[in-house]
This record gives C-alpha cells, sequence and structure tokens, in this order.
C-alpha cells in the first residue's frame, strides 16, 4: 500500500508529456503543403547532364616573293664595283586542328530556402549543402527562380525547370588538389601556348 502511494505521488508530481505540441503545425489531409511563401523549404531535384562536342580545322597559306635588281647607276658611277640587287621571299603556312570532347553529370537533391516571392508568385530559392569527408569538403549551391506550377505535389521541381538556376559544385581539399591543375603549369601555358 505504501508502494502504491508513493508511486501515486511521483507520478502526480511528474509533468505530463505529450507527443502533440501546439508549436507544431498538424498536418491535414486537405491543406496543400508546398511551398509558397517567404521561408518555406523546397527540394530542388538536380539532374544534369552536359554534352559538349566541337571541332574545328583551319589552314592559312600565304606566299610573297620579291625581285628587284639596278640595272644602270649614273650618279657616281665609280661609286659601287657591282650594281646592287635585291632578292627575296616569303613562306608562310599555318594548320590548325582542335577537337574537343566533354560530358559531365550532376545528380543530386538539395533543400533551398524560398528568401523571396514575386508579384505574379513565382518564388526566388537559394540553398547550400557543404559535405565533409576525409579532409576533403565538397560544397554545392544552387539559386534559381522557381514557378509554383512546375512544385509537385511532394514539394519537389526538377532542376530542367528552374528559370536563371545557378548550380555550384566546388572541392577544397587534399584529393581536389591533387587532380587540380598547378599555377606553375597555368603559367607556363599562358607564356608558351603553342
Amino acid at each position: 500500500m505504501r508502494l502504491f502511494i508513493v508511486l501515486t505521488l511521483i507520478v502526480a508530481a511528474t509533468p505530463a508529456q505529450s507527443l502533440w505540441s501546439a508549436r507544431r503545425p498538424s498536418p491535414s489531409l486537405i491543406s496543400d503543403t508546398t511551398a509558397r511563401n517567404t521561408g518555406d523549404v523546397l527540394t530542388v531535384v538536380i539532374s544534369e547532364t552536359q554534352t559538349i562536342k566541337n571541332q574545328e580545322k583551319t589552314e592559312f597559306r600565304k606566299d610573297a616573293s620579291l625581285d628587284a635588281s639596278l640595272d644602270t647607276w649614273t650618279i657616281f658611277e665609280d661609286l659601287f664595283d657591282t650594281l646592287p640587287a635585291v632578292s627575296g621571299s616569303s613562306n608562310r603556312d599555318m594548320i590548325s586542328d582542335a577537337k574537343y570532347d566533354k560530358q559531365g553529370v550532376l545528380q543530386t537533391r538539395i533543400s533551398v530556402l524560398v528568401i523571396d516571392v514575386m508579384p505574379n508568385g513565382n518564388m526566388l530559392v537559394e540553398g547550400r549543402r557543404r559535405i565533409v569527408m576525409d579532409q576533403e569538403t565538397k560544397t554545392i549551391r544552387f539559386t534559381g527562380i522557381v514557378r509554383p506550377y512546375d512544385v509537385t505535389s511532394l514539394n519537389t521541381v526538377l532542376s530542367e525547370n528552374v528559370a536563371n538556376a545557378s548550380i555550384a559544385y566546388e572541392g577544397q581539399g587534399p584529393l581536389t588538389a591533387t587532380t587540380s591543375r598547378g599555377w606553375l603549369s597555368e603559367l607556363l601555358d599562358f607564356v608558351w601556348p603553342f
């Protein structure tokens, strides 16, 4: 009996804890939970594939020739033992061939924040994700303008539907430094571009 009274007092003295919080909005089955206002969060599905192919060929040829001679000299006839003659020739050839082929793929998802809503309802979004792993830092930055019509019921939008989209994927760390060109190599290419 004493144990029951002690447990009753402990339970009565402990404030009740609930899973429901007045500050947390409750989900509704009929309300729209997609991003519409400043401060809302939106998920951007980034799926970008870029293929660049360029081939150029240039041929340049220029020939020039000059042949002149002096046959008669009447002033100070003994000035020259032999009459001067001039002969020249010039030939320039240039053949250039350049080929550039590159393909890049970037696929990820990033949550962005609506930082402004335009008068027509379009949303200016901005977001950044920073990942640090094994002393290597990868940063993804995204900005753009999203139409409300392009936002799905799952509160996502494809990156190809974002206007003025700016996607930056940058790396910093020992791995990035190893696979990047050094300043001396870039300087040599600038001084001697051939």
